[in-house]
């Protein structure tokens, strides 16, 4: 094995699309190592542990993975442009991508794949050295951290021994996260967004018939979308979070329904965020972040209506609420909250505590070692909200990395806002894959991966 010319940590979504780019871009020699630490490429969380009943929460027409070809994702799975395709389809739809560009490659451009996890990285002599868990290095001469959803850290309140017990999960896309639930125990499921909506029917497809307490802060669930309509563009007038606020409620009264109007935000979201002040964007995320998300990730209406018929039979309780503690009492965990607007704290016990609050939220929640070691480095500098990189227009990492690093989707979400969905992450891959190829226009030296 020698090196590479660009080698890409992660193997799930945004990984493989970077890969596309890069295959369909590259003139021979080229070499790309692709580097997932479960072999399994174009899944990650989104699409790899996903079941049946976990529909896309955007219509096939905007799930087209080249950024070029807008019909693709609807000509290969052959589905109704307002289809909700299932997860597992479309993550079998991108490893056929990635199976694609890799056999119409030009001669002599080659993709390898490197089943390991990346545990830091090190740039030194023009180049990169990555270095993973089992000992092993690749050498590169620029790299691609697609690390898609980083886990966040578990809640920080006494868990009574919960967090160690096989009662409590860090996340559903665990193996066997739900195994072993008995069908009549109630389950509490934290966070009340589309992680939580996907644990429930996957419960609900098990045959679990127990109540499913979603608890979180807000008590907010998804929207539900609605019948496709065409874009009713919003008239922003003035600056700042009040008038993004403004304009939608205009938008809204002008035509009675809200989801064209949010729609129609989407290809110039980027553009707001950035004109924000820093001071808006803070109070953005402190006071309408939680609306916003459940307003603009939203369930298709098959799920929708899952949900109501949980929760008009009782079986799906969802409480807003602050935690205050855990603890285990005789075999159940046992969650103590304190409810919206209540001084009182109140108790909840199940047989199974899952986390389903969804990625971190900022760098300080984060807990991958490659992220730890960058930061350690200065490789990387936190954005000024601190929820991810520093970058410049392309994704390179500002810091001391000297243009040899890129990263694209979550850990751009502070400067970009819009950041992790396959319209943007589409987008964000071919203009990474551009900057390589057009500044790596020379083949490497011959030497060999350690």
């Amino acid at each position: 094995m020698v090196p590479v010319d660009v080698a890409i940590v992660g193997g799930g979504a945004s990984g493989t699309l970077v890969a596309v780019q890069l295959l369909r871009q590259a003139r021979a020699p080229w070499r790309i190592a692709l580097i997932e630490r479960g072999g399994a490429l174009a899944r990650g969380i989104a699409y790899g542990p996903a079941e049946s009943c976990h529909l896309l929460n955007v219509p096939a027409a905007g799930m087209s993975a080249l950024p070029d070809d807008e019909g693709h994702f609807v000509r290969w799975s052959g589905a109704a442009p307002d289809a909700f395709v299932a997860r597992p389809v479309y993550g079998a739809y991108l490893e056929a991508l990635l199976t694609d560009a890799h056999a119409r490659a030009s001669a002599g451009v080659a993709l390898q794949l490197v089943c390991g996890e990346a545990s830091s990285v090190a740039v030194e002599g023009g180049g990169v050295r990555i270095a993973l868990r089992d000992g092993r290095e690749i050498r590169a001469r620029a790299a691609v951290l697609a690390l898609g959803n980083l886990p966040r850290r578990d809640p920080s309140v006494p868990d009574g021994g919960l967090y160690a017990s096989p009662l409590y999960r860090r996340s559903p896309w665990e193996r066997g996260a739900l195994d072993g639930i008995p069908p009549d125990a109630e389950a509490i499921l934290l966070g009340s967004g589309l992680t939580m909506v996907d644990t429930a029917l996957s419960l609900l497809r098990r045959g679990h018939r127990g109540t499913i307490h979603a608890l979180s802060r807000h008590g907010l669930l998804p929207q539900v979308h609605g019948a496709a309509s065409g874009p009713r563009q919003p008239r922003i007038g003035a600056s700042g979070v009040r008038g993004l606020i403004r304009a939608l409620r205009a938008a809204v009264f002008r035509g009675g329904d809200w989801r064209p109007a949010f729609d129609a935000l989407r290809p110039v979201t980027q553009r707001i965020w950035s004109r924000l002040s820093v001071a808006e964007q803070r109070r953005f995320l402190r006071h309408l972040r939680a609306h916003w998300d459940v307003h603009r990730h939203r369930m298709a209406p098959e799920v929708g209506a899952a949900v109501a018929r949980l929760r008009g039979s009782g079986q799906l309780a969802v409480h807003a609420g602050r935690i205050q503690a855990f603890g285990l009492d005789g075999g159940s965990a046992v969650a103590l909250y304190r409810p919206r607007g209540d001084r009182r704290t109140r108790e909840l016990r199940a047989a199974r505590v899952v986390d389903c609050t969804g990625p971190a939220s900022s760098l300080a929640e984060v807990r991958h070692p490659l992220v730890q070691s960058l930061l350690a480095q200065r490789l990387a500098v936190p954005d000024v909200l601190g929820m991810g990189f520093a970058t410049d227009r392309d994704g390179a990492l500002r810091g001391g990395a000297g243009g040899l690093l890129f990263t694209l989707g979550t850990l751009r979400r502070g400067e970009l806002w819009e950041s992790t969905a396959i319209p943007e992450l589409r987008t964000q891959a071919r203009a990474v894959a551009t900057r390589l190829v057009d500044s790596l226009s020379l083949p490497c030296a011959a030497e060999a991966i350690v």
